[in-house]
This record gives C-alpha cells, sequence and structure tokens, in this order.
C-alpha cells in the first residue's frame, strides 16, 4: 500500500472513532510505537473495530489477520486485500472461502515480519461480546518463535499485547480505553524452543495470555460479569470518573468482591440483581436514582437545548436509516455498533448531500451551503450534549415510577455495602486522552 493512501485511511479511521468514542484513552503507546517486526495481540469484543482501536494510535502501518469469510464480497475483498492476510476459521471454509489456508497464512506472516511490518492478531480467534480474555490459541507465539527460528533468531519480533476496553461494545459513542502493555520480545524463548518447540510456544502464550488479561476487566463467568456490571454502573453513576479512572475503580471493585466470603458475595450478588430485575420491569434507569451530578437542572442544560435539538432533527434521517438497515439486515448484536460505525462512512455524506439539495429547494433564495457546514457541527454539538446531560433527561423520563421507593431503598441497602474504591492508575501508568 502506498504512503499516501495508508495515511488518508489513517487520518479517515482516526476521525471515524474520534466521534463513534468521542472519549476515548490510551495508555503506555509507546510501548508499542515503533517499528516491526511486531505482533500486535488484542483481544475481541467488538468484531471490525478492535484491529482499528488497536493499530490506529500507532505512527506506523499496521497489517491484520482477518477472517476469510471477508473475501467472499468482492467489494470487501478490494477495499481490505492490500492489508490484509485472510485466515480460515472452519465456518469461513463452510462458507466457501478459497482463502487462508494455514501455510499460506504462515507464509505471509513470516514475509511480512521479514521485511518489518506490524501484524494485528486477535489470539482469541472468535469476537465475543465479553469483556474477559477467553482461552487464546497458540498462533501468536507460533508465528513469532518459528519466525525468528527461521532468521536464525536475529528478525527481532515482539508479541505486543493490548487490551481494548469497551463500556459497552455493542453501542455506538461508547467510553473505550486501550491498554498497551509491556512488549515480549520472542527471542528470548530462543533456549527452551531449541529443547522443546512444543513446550516453549505454550510456555510463551500462557505469558502472552497473562499480559493481555492484566490490561482488562477480566471476569471468570457470566456471573460474576453480571454481579460486577450491576455494581460498577451504579458506583459510576454516583460518582462519574473518566474512562482511565473508572477502569481502575473497576478493577479494584473486581478484586474486592473476590475477597468477600462466597456467603457476603452471593447476597451482594442477589441484591443487585433484585434491583437490576426491578428496573428493567418498570422500565427505569439507575442514574433515576443516582447522585449524579448532572442530575440537576442547569442553566447550560437550557441555553444550549435549542442547538442540540437542531442538531438532532437533521440527523433523524441517519439514526433511523442506520437503525432500520442493522434491524432488515438481521445482523447480530455483536456487529452493531461494527455496522453502525463502518456505515455511518458512506450514509452520512450522502444524506447531508441529499438534505443540502433539499433545503435549496424549499429555500431557494437561502445559503446552501450554510446549511450543508451547519449539518456535522451540529451534529457534534449534539452528541456533546447527550453525553453531558443524558443523566437529567434519561433519568427524567425513563419508566412508571410506580416502584420508586422500593427501588430507592434496594439501592441504598446495596451502595451502603460497597466500600470506596480507589481509582487512581500506577504512578507508572499514564492515560493520555485521545482529542
Amino acid at each position: 500500500m502506498s504512503k499516501p493512501f495508508f495515511w488518508v485511511l489513517h487520518f479517515m479511521s482516526r476521525w471515524m472513532l474520534r466521534i463513534f468514542y468521542p472519549s476515548m484513552e490510551t495508555e503506555g503507546v509507546a510501548n508499542a510505537n515503533h517499528p516491526g517486526p511486531m505482533l500486535l495481540c488484542g483481544n475481541h469484543p467488538n468484531t471490525l473495530a478492535d484491529p482499528l482501536m488497536a493499530g490506529i494510535h500507532l505512527d506506523y502501518q499496521t497489517y491484520f489477520l482477518a477472517n476469510a469469510g471477508l473475501w467472499l464480497n468482492p467489494v470487501m475483498a478490494f477495499i481490505i486485500d492490500p492489508f490484509c492476510i485472510p485466515v480460515a476459521r472452519p465456518k469461513d471454509k463452510e462458507a466457501g472461502a478459497d482463502k487462508g489456508g494455514k501455510d499460506e497464512v504462515f507464509n505471509r506472516t513470516f514475509q511480512a515480519l521479514e521485511t518489518g511490518k506490524i501484524m494485528y492478531i486477535a489470539p482469541e480467534a472468535y469476537s465475543e461480546l465479553e469483556r474477559r480474555l477467553r482461552k487464546i490459541k497458540a498462533g501468536a507465539a507460533s508465528l513469532a518463535l518459528e519466525g525468528e527460528a527461521r532468521n536464525d533468531w536475529k528478525l527481532g519480533v515482539t508479541l505486543q499485547p493490548v487490551g481494548i476496553n469497551y463500556e459497552s461494545p455493542t453501542t455506538c459513542f461508547s467510553r473505550a480505553f486501550v491498554r498497551y502493555g509491556e512488549p515480549i520480545r520472542a527471542a528470548e524463548w530462543r533456549e527452551q524452543y531449541e529443547k522443546s518447540p512444543m513446550r516453549a510456544v505454550r510456555a510463551l502464550t500462557n505469558e502472552l495470555s497473562d499480559r493481555m488479561q492484566n490490561l482488562l476487566v477480566h471476569t471468570t463467568d457470566k456471573a460474576e460479569e453480571r454481579c460486577l456490571r450491576r455494581l460498577d454502573r451504579s458506583v459510576q453513576n454516583d460518582r462519574p470518573l473518566t474512562v482511565s479512572r473508572h477502569h481502575y475503580r473497576t478493577k479494584n471493585m473486581l478484586d474486592w468482591l473476590r475477597r468477600l466470603d462466597q456467603e457476603d458475595r452471593e447476597s451482594l450478588c442477589t441484591l443487585a440483581g433484585e434491583y437490576d430485575a426491578l428496573l428493567r420491569q418498570t422500565g427505569q434507569l439507575d442514574v433515576e436514582f443516582s447522585n449524579h451530578p448532572q442530575r440537576k437542572l442547569s442553566v447550560g442544560l437550557l441555553l444550549s437545548l435549542p442547538l442540540f435539538l437542531y442538531g438532532l432533527i437533521n440527523h433523524l434521517p441517519w439514526l433511523l436509516l442506520i437503525r432500520g438497515i442493522w434491524k432488515a439486515l438481521g445482523i447480530d448484536r455483536g456487529y452493531k455498533a461494527t455496522f453502525q460505525t463502518l456505515a455511518s462512512w458512506f450514509l452520512l455524506p450522502i444524506l447531508y448531500l441529499v438534505q443540502t439539495l433539499l433545503f435549496n429547494l424549499l429555500f431557494p433564495e437561502a445559503m446552501g451551503w450554510l446549511y450543508l457546514l451547519s449539518l456535522p457541527v451540529s451534529g457534534l454539538f449534539a452528541l456533546r450534549y447527550w453525553v453531558t446531560y443524558r443523566p437529567y433527561w434519561a433519568g427524567r423520563f425513563s419508566g412508571n415510577g410506580q416502584s420508586d421507593e422500593t427501588l430507592r431503598d434496594l439501592r441504598k441497602q446495596m451502595m451502603n455495602r460497597l466500600p470506596e474504591f480507589e481509582s487512581a492508575a500506577p504512578a507508572s501508568r499514564a492515560a493520555t486522552p485521545i482529542s
């Protein structure tokens, strides 16, 4: 891929992610921000967005290992082929994929590493919504060690763990925290590999798994995940934090939860589940019963409301269309945020053009170009307004309110059992907001 084309894609992708994940922060980018050869190893909760999240913060071109099923669509194949290597999973082969055999994947990846490229790989192999790290496959370790062995251990391959933490992986405009850990140098495993390649691959895979887990909020099962999310939601609504501090507070909350006696933990989780079930039954939101600082009426909320409504009304066609297409196509909810993000690349410019033409038709004496310029500006303003003042409006108009007293009592019991949790990152880890 030519450098100008790469930088155009890099800019567009960064712009897109900045809009759809407006409160994104990073940590440890310096660990990965250097030329290859490198295997950039990330968790995989959000399908096509994950590789972008991992690679877009680096100053060097990243190439990707991608599902061979994507090559079944000729348009998609044309777009991604210059910077992606197909990997055929069993279900891709069943669907008719004729690319991405094991030998092809290994040979093309070795060639990429030998020419100093950065390759993104998802060692879990499959994308799942759970934020825990599932058991990772041995492919990344095998590629790194065999690549070094083929080059007399002088290649300098590193495995770079990256943890992508979405607060809501199925939702556009969710907050995200991308953490890059300490890299692993494959050559340091030379002695063990020469004694037993299989054991070296297994040991390196375990080391990579441990480092990736440390970069995530890693829950062990669905019951623990549900309990943690319910408690975390209420704490965050009472004491909202930036995405990085929220991440560390959640990790500390999980550690505390695991240290509780089994009886106390089960009792607390049952209480949180009862509260959550009643919220769902009444159609209400936890923020309505919280002490969120934005729950109060303010001058800024009122003065900026007309501008928000202008942006919202002008973007209703996009909101309705993108939702309608997603439902009509029957796309799994795991792909929802990715689909909405990528499809908006094409839909928004078309809708802006159509709306401007209609505006000129209705108001021929007006300056349509001013209206066109107002569309993206008003859209960004409406997004910022909603992110800022959502606690007020969402709490004010949610549910039927028939069980308010019961909900307040359940929430109070739950919150009284929680201590204050530390939320600061270790001194050596400074998170960086993306501006």
